[in-house]
């Protein structure tokens, strides 16, 4: 049916809603699940100093790979094939370029920006349009003080 799970997350509590979804569909199925975190590039694109800009893109970097192995011990503890993607770009963008057309993507609908947009994550909702998945949103509630974890 599916060759790969996609699980993309920004490490908050509503993506790993989606994440944990996402591991029992691939369990079920017996294929692999990829964990993509993208290292959202308009972030620190109007940092003016290269050495910035550059000590940004690693922190970001660091955090994903934190929230990847976090996702990695949740698949290993389940006897999921797990295989993780730090990313750098517009997350909707790279996320539908992971997927094609025999995934699934797991995605919750709303994450650390959740605020943004009352009914549904700005990102979740481009990820629809974009990919050439199927898409399952996993309902995430609603919060304007979001923490990661």
């Amino acid at each position: 049916m599916y060759d790969k799970v996609i699980l993309p997350t920004d490490g908050s509590k509503n993506a790993m809603r989606g994440v944990k979804e996402g591991l029992e569909m691939a369990k079920t199925l017996g294929v692999k699940a990829v964990g993509v975190y993208v290292v959202n590039v308009s972030e620190y694109k109007g940092l003016h100093h290269t050495s910035i800009k550059e000590s940004a893109k690693s922190g970001m970097k660091s955090t994903g790979h934190e929230i990847l192995d976090e996702v990695e011990e949740i698949a290993d503890e389940m006897g999921v094939d797990f295989e993780k993607k730090i990313l750098e770009g517009k997350p909707y963008q790279q996320i539908s370029a992971v997927a094609n057309d025999t995934d699934i993507v797991y995605i919750c609908s709303h994450g650390l920006s959740g605020f943004t947009k009352l009914f549904m994550g700005s990102t979740t909702e481009r990820v629809i349009k974009e990919s050439e998945a199927t898409v399952a949103v996993v309902k995430g509630k609603y919060t304007v003080t979001e923490e990661k974890g």
